[in-house]
């Protein structure tokens, strides 16, 4: 169901006319008319994007615009409830998950606005658990993912977790990080996202308040901000009401709900509805409020090791769309995807929740936002587009691989357009120059190529403010491979697991708990993938024997060894 809220400008407007001249009374009775027209037609575009894809058989999500600090369209699409036929509304209650770090992050300021801790405190001072890797992990550095912690679902998958019978929770997430030997990358040297930092800051938070965390937040954050029905999801037991049920789809087409036994918060899990998130994105549009040094210390970009900025902020992330300054974070969980991004300049904010994980938020959001910013400035005219010479995009073309990972990224020149794909995807897309060094797709701009070695890496794309690092690779020529150089147990002491890597029909599989016979491809030397983005490196001896491997995964686990 639909909503405008500017009747109440509108009865003001009656009232005024009463009191104008004859000539006023003209000119408004002749505006308003064209003011309303104006804005029936841009719900008329926003419905044509929504509505055809989300009836109301099948799960869906609820929209909230936010103008001049106001409502100005709200719709549920779609079903809450696919049991009961219940739809969602604007107070349907999502799990909007990683939108939730942005809210840990806001605990973390009120604690230094106390005066009770420090973002360049050691994390040791309030984790003594955690081992000391030769470098100081501090508090920011967590905020912003420079901390080098591996993430720690990539571990769990790594060691055959079952997600669906085994429980575990913050703490646990805290004690699978005392165990680790090493780190991503040095503390502040370069952005690799993740949850593991956001869900120990929960830890740190009650340490220094002796309060939960969810109390904590509660009674400092969401009752002040006047967010009543935003509440971190601690428990899978606990009412919810209003919820709107998460679905996954099956492999027959049919969607179910998943099952959650795990209780990790912080980088995720949070409660919450368009209505209270509308609270929250007005204090980036509109300046003139009391938490406006806490929307400072959540944009600021900290400074990395090269003397570079950081490009994610503290829980959000912060870049430029069409030539305006956006701020923006999206979430993803089972069966939940979500996303609020917000235009200061023009006084915008779009959100967007849903109960289907294949919907994609984020791609609406930005097709939502260019109909207001077509209406209000044609930012592509003004800026004059790089134009890359032939020779230098050629310079550019390869197979790249992903750090950490078995993910490529093929880049090719078709007449005079770069064109990429990764493993994952069905076809090229055409890049268009943004500057010498950058490229951005397209078909979506907050997506862009660097190929810049001065930042040590051959090639970063950026998925908004979210990087993924690249190398160029020489894959080498299976029949040049000797596949039973691989094959035997190996086993991580890290992990507490061990891998059985076997040879069938001049093929190679890996199988350990509760993951039998993945298949493995040859990459550069010594080096196979999963088809997925693990990577698992070979090491031999001083006699050409395969004694051990090391394996990577996610651009965010990396060196996990195992020994044959």
């Amino acid at each position: 169901m639909s909503r405008f809220v500017y009747i109440n400008e509108l009865a003001l407007i009656i009232n005024n006319i009463l009191h104008m001249n004859k000539i006023l009374l003209i000119f408004t009775l002749f505006v308003f008319p064209i003011f309303l027209f104006a804005q029936s037609d841009l719900i008329v575009e926003i419905d044509s994007i929504l509505q055809p894809n989300y009836t109301g058989k099948n799960p869906g999500l609820s929209l909230g615009i936010i103008k001049d600090g106001r409502v100005f369209y709200t719709k549920g699409y779609g079903l809450a409830n696919l049991e009961y036929n219940i739809n969602n509304t604007d107070s349907s209650v999502f799990d909007i998950g990683s939108i939730a770090k942005q809210f840990t992050a806001a605990c973390i300021w009120t604690l230094v606005n106390k005066g009770e801790i420090s973002l360049d405190d050691d994390i040791r001072k309030y984790l003594p658990e955690i081992p000391y890797y030769g470098d100081t992990i501090k508090i920011r550095h967590m905020l912003n993912h420079t901390s080098g912690l591996r993430n720690y679902s990539s571990i769990l998958n790594l060691a055959g977790y079952d997600y669906t019978e085994h429980f575990f929770n913050n703490q646990s997430i805290l004690e699978l990080m005392a165990r680790q030997k090493g780190l991503n990358n040095i503390p502040g040297e370069k952005v690799l996202y993740g949850n593991t930092p956001y869900n120990l800051l929960t830890i740190i938070v009650e340490r220094i308040s002796k309060m939960k965390f969810v109390d904590y937040a509660t009674e400092n954050l969401f009752i002040p901000l006047g967010m009543k029905n935003t509440v971190y999801r601690v428990d899978n037991t606990s009412i919810v009401k209003n919820r709107s049920v998460g679905y996954i789809m099956e492999k027959d087409s049919t969607f179910s709900q998943f099952s959650r036994i795990e209780a990790c918060y912080g980088g995720g899990s949070l409660w919450s509805t368009v209505e209270d998130l509308t609270i929250w994105s007005n204090l980036f549009t509109q300046p003139a409020n009391s938490y406006q040094e806490l929307v400072n210390f959540l944009i600021t970009k900290d400074v990395l090791k090269n003397g570079e900025e950081a490009s994610y902020s503290r829980g959000l992330m912060r870049d430029i769309y069409r030539g305006y300054k956006a701020i923006h974070h999206s979430g993803m969980t089972k069966g939940y995807r979500s996303q609020i991004i917000s235009i200061p300049e023009i006084q915008l904010s779009v959100i967007i929740l849903a109960n289907y994980d294949a919907i994609n938020p984020e791609a609406l959001s930005y097709k939502i936002i260019d109909l207001f910013i077509t209406a209000t400035k044609n930012v592509e005219e003004e800026i004059s587009p790089y134009i890359h010479k032939r020779k230098d995009l050629q310079k550019l073309t390869g197979m790249y691989q992903e750090l950490n990972s078995c993910m490529k990224m093929e880049v090719i020149l078709r007449n005079d357009t770069l064109l990429a794909k990764s493993s994952f995807g069905r076809n090229f897309i055409a890049l268009k120059s943004k500057d010498k060094k950058t490229l951005n797709r397209i078909d979506d701009e907050s997506v862009k190529y660097v190929f810049d070695k001065d930042m040590g890496y051959d090639l970063i794309v950026y998925f908004g403010a979210t990087p993924f690092y690249f190398e160029r690779i020489n894959l080498i020529d299976p029949s040049h491979i000797s596949l039973d150089d691989y094959t035997g147990d190996y086993y991580s002491k890290e992990l507490d697991v061990s891998y059985k890597i076997i040879k069938e029909e001049d093929k190679l599989y890996l199988s350990y708990p509760n993951n039998l016979k993945i298949t493995l491809s040859s990459g550069q030397q010594d080096e196979f993938g999963n088809g997925g983005r693990t990577k698992y490196t070979f090491f031999r001896d001083k006699n050409g024997v395969v004694n051990r491997m090391t394996v990577g995964s996610e651009g965010i686990v990396k060196d996990i060894e195992f020994i044959k």
